[in-house]
């Protein structure tokens, strides 16, 4: 066939009919090959919400009456989904922690029965101070200190920071020494004391809480000590002076700490007043008369009531 002599508008028929059916050929083959359609849900959340806390919800382009199931998640426990209302929520919420977590991915299928649509939902934690996060009566006055600046808080909230941040260690003082049956008895006043063999701060910690037992009212001018050296030696003050606070059990947290240790540190404490202690045999301590740098001095058989909240993962700004 001469290609030269054919009908122009012939040949422009035969090409549209090609497109056509190469068209209608691939629009078929989308609507009924019978594969998931991809869709990316974009969401983002506090961190440390509530459990039960909505999410989102999710929607569909199937008809019908639709169920929700969870194919996967990227942090085990993290969501829980109403398989009928679509609606993903907080399960785990220990785990939307921006310093460990700053993304959780969750897969979901949606299905009407006989089609399935997957939907993939990314969970962006938003960065808090997680401190904050764990204060109630106390966080207006956390949030309003200046950084370097002791803050008094209560018990249920130094317990839900030691609990619930990330990398916590204690130091200065055992829980079982805080908790033993031993009666608490009071030591001499004005003078920087060290238990000797005591928890240690890891190396890369920031110190943030701290918690000790006083038989004085009033008190105003006791701090904290650490030492990167040892148990006796190079005593430094972290942070301002202890707020004023009376007898018994207290507790603070450090607003802002941005002193990270070097090595392996260790707590002391300067007390202006008494500082409470327990008998236990085979116990020794480090101490020296006022607010001093190095403990000259040493005894045995008391532990010395006085711990510190620590971590290596800086959780506040």
């Amino acid at each position: 066939m001469n290609v030269l002599n054919t009908n122009p508008f012939k040949i422009s028929l035969i090409l549209l009919s090609m497109i056509f059916i190469t068209v209608s050929c691939s629009s078929e083959d989308d609507s009924s090959d019978g594969s998931p359609t991809n869709n990316n849900i974009e969401v983002s959340i506090e961190e440390y919400p509530s459990t039960g806390e909505l999410i989102t919800t999710i929607t569909s382009n199937l008809s019908g009456n639709l169920t929700f199931n969870i194919t996967s998640q990227s942090i085990s426990q993290a969501v829980d989904i109403n398989g009928s209302s679509g609606e993903l929520r907080v399960l785990a919420w220990q785990v939307y922690d921006f310093e460990t977590n700053p993304v959780i991915t969750v897969t979901i299928d949606v299905s009407n029965g006989t089609e399935i649509e997957n939907k993939v939902i990314i969970i962006s934690i938003n960065n808090t101070d997680d401190i904050s996060s764990f204060l109630g009566n106390s966080r207006t006055a956390y949030i309003n200190a200046s950084n370097g600046e002791w803050i008094l808080i209560t018990q249920s909230e130094y317990n839900d920071l030691a609990n619930y941040l990330s990398n916590v260690s204690k130091s200065g003082q055992s829980d079982n020494t805080f908790q033993s049956t031993s009666g608490i008895n009071t030591g001499g006043a004005n003078f920087t004391v060290s238990n000797n063999n005591a928890p240690t701060l890891p190396e890369g910690s920031y110190l943030f809480a701290f918690r000790y037992y006083c038989n004085q009212n009033n008190i105003v001018d006791t701090n904290v000590k650490v030492s990167e050296t040892s148990y006796q030696n190079n005593f430094e003050t972290i942070g301002s002076n202890l707020p004023e606070h009376n007898a018994g059990f207290n507790y603070f947290v450090l607003k802002g700490n941005n002193a990270q240790t070097s090595t392996t540190a260790y707590l002391g404490i300067y007390e202006s007043n008494s500082i409470g202690y327990k008998n236990f045999n085979g116990t020794s301590y480090f101490y020296e008369s006022g607010d001093a740098e190095d403990l000259t001095n040493d005894s045995t058989n008391r532990s010395y009531l006085y711990q510190g909240l620590s971590t290596t993962l800086k959780q506040w700004d």
